[in-house]
């Protein structure tokens, strides 16, 4: 049960966080008309989060050798989460643009340690011993 709950509690408080911060604090800049990248990328993080979240949802639910596929699904997801606002998409240009000041850093941050929490958990629901 400990290992479940290790494997399953960091993958649903990082998909949380992924997904809130965005919308409250770590929000896109304001004030572009149409949309800047900034936006689209809050968007997308949101989405990644929710599916982290629900990702360490059902790792409560399912056998150990599936937990180690979830863990590398979310260890992918955090993988993209990264990629959208540094490299597929992005922020604006503005060094003291808010997305650039608070959001980027938000969620690089988030992702690494979403990142490193999944393959930690993998690492260890796959070396773990059949009861």
């Amino acid at each position: 049960m400990k290992k479940t709950i290790f494997a399953s509690v960091p993958s649903v408080l990082f998909g949380a966080l992924i997904a809130i911060a965005p919308q409250t604090f770590a929000h896109a800049c304001s004030g572009h008309t149409p949309f800047g990248a900034c936006h689209y990328s809050q968007q997308i993080a949101t989405g990644i989060g929710i599916v982290i979240a629900v990702l360490g949802i059902i790792s409560f639910f399912v056998a150990r050798q599936v937990r180690v596929g979830i863990n590398i699904a979310v260890a992918v997801n955090s993988l993209l989460l990264l990629a959208v606002p540094t490299v597929l998409i992005g922020v604006c240009k503005g060094q003291m643009m808010h997305c650039r000041m608070v959001m980027l850093p938000t969620l690089i941050v988030l992702g690494v340690l979403a990142l490193v929490c999944a393959i930690a958990a993998a690492w260890a629901e796959s070396r773990a011993k059949t009861a």
